[in-house]
């Protein structure tokens, strides 16, 4: 566990949230996941969108964050339901929220990432239209 990969998943991270709010995410990745997708607040949806600051797509959203913390996820919703499984009182910022055709990235204090249009903060929840909700997730576990 020394290595610098190894490292960056280990201790908990201070995340400043857009009302000044600090929450701890689980490690560096994911707060930097958090910080990379909170740039995004406001851009539009855009269906299939992948390039930040223009148009983006909830899988869209996620997957760029993660990648520019330093982990690939899959480029669709449905798919990003890896790392390890967290229950409802559990949830830290990073985690992922997914369902069978949507993902949105927890940030903490109740709150969670997604692209709606534009992309926006909204209370954590679990129903998304008639969508089956898959869990929450840890990719950084």
């Amino acid at each position: 566990m020394d290595t610098p990969e190894a490292a960056a998943f280990g201790d908990g991270v201070a995340v400043r949230l857009p009302d000044g709010t600090v929450v701890m995410a689980p490690n560096a990745v994911a707060a930097s996941a958090v910080r990379h997708a909170l740039t995004q607040l406001g851009v539009p949806y855009q269906w299939g969108g992948t390039t930040p600051g223009q148009g983006l797509d909830c899988s869209g959203l996620t997957q760029w964050a993660y990648r520019e913390a330093g982990l690939t996820l899959p480029r669709l919703a449905q798919e990003q339901d890896i790392g390890a499984a967290v229950a409802p009182g559990s949830l830290l910022p990073g985690d992922l929220a997914v369902w069978d055709g949507h993902v949105a990235m927890i940030v903490g204090d109740g709150t969670m990432i997604e692209a709606g249009d534009p992309v926006k903060l909204s209370p954590i929840r679990t129903t998304n239209l008639s969508q089956g909700f898959q869990g929450f997730w840890r990719p950084t576990a």
